[in-house]
């Protein structure tokens, strides 16, 4: 993957599950860069969301926790890529760690299926300090199901994702600098934050420049690695900086029903 050139494609059709929050912003912006043509899918009149990238995409509607609205809509995509997710069940409201990770990638794997698409790129999770077994056990679930749908697949195994150019955390630094010592890197290399946009960049590379034939999952550290390569081609090749998105200061992981 390292030596292909963001040049030497033809143009995807990339369909966006996610595409409105603090990751999927970013991916969605990376891939018009690029050159992908790009479907967002968004709940109905959320498409302000996307604020002047709206005018660059294909917009369309549905819920990703009802089936019924997915029917035909990623007809004609190359791939779909699917960023919904949450950390913040609400039991009482039946949003359940279950029902917002693996519900909603159980329906878009569904819909992408009936639709004809090649490949399907989900973001899951790597088992970072912290983070509720019930969300990590959602995702495994997900990515299970995904595994067995006949798609073909990458499962992106993130690290925790931070605000570009915020100040690391001391927990973030110190893993940092274990994950420098042989033993220790595999353990702390997942706990390392990743700006968002590095990882919108590593996302939008695979999903514009990947083998879409083959199966395969993409640890933290590959993540990294393909994102500041994607970066480096990015700098070499772009004219003008893209727009900022409007929700940096709010991050939700995607987005809740």
């Amino acid at each position: 993957m390292g030596n292909l050139s963001l040049n030497n494609r033809r143009a995807r059709r990339v369909f966006v599950a996610g595409g409105t929050g603090f990751l999927g912003y970013r991916v969605v912006r990376a891939l018009l860069d690029n050159g992908a043509e790009v479907t967002v899918l968004v709940r109905p009149d959320s498409e302000e969301k996307l604020g002047p990238l709206a005018r660059e995409v294909r917009v369309i509607s549905g819920d990703p926790w009802n089936p019924g609205s997915l029917r035909g809509r990623a007809r004609g995509h190359n791939v779909v890529i699917h960023l919904i997710g949450g950390l913040k069940p609400n039991p009482q409201r039946g949003l359940t760690f279950r029902h917002l990770n693996f519900v909603s990638t159980r329906n878009v794997a569904q819909m992408a299926v009936n639709d004809g698409v090649n490949h399907f790129i989900f973001l899951s999770a790597a088992r970072v300090f912290g983070l509720p077994s019930g969300y990590l056990e959602s995702k495994r679930e997900a990515e299970r199901y995904l595994q067995k749908s006949g798609l073909n697949w990458t499962i992106l195994y993130a690290p925790p994702l931070s605000i570009p150019g915020a100040r690391i955390s001391l927990g973030g630094a110190a893993a940092r600098l274990l994950s420098l010592f042989p033993v220790l890197g595999g353990v702390f290399s997942a706990q390392v934050p990743l700006s968002a946009d590095t990882a919108a960049r590593a996302i939008a590379y695979i999903a514009t420049t990947g083998d879409l034939g083959r199966d395969r999952t993409v640890a933290p550290a590959l993540l990294r690695r393909i994102g500041r390569l994607a970066e480096r081609q990015f700098i070499r090749q772009v004219v003008q900086p893209s727009p900022v998105s409007p929700e940096d200061d709010d991050p939700p992981f995607g987005w809740l029903p």
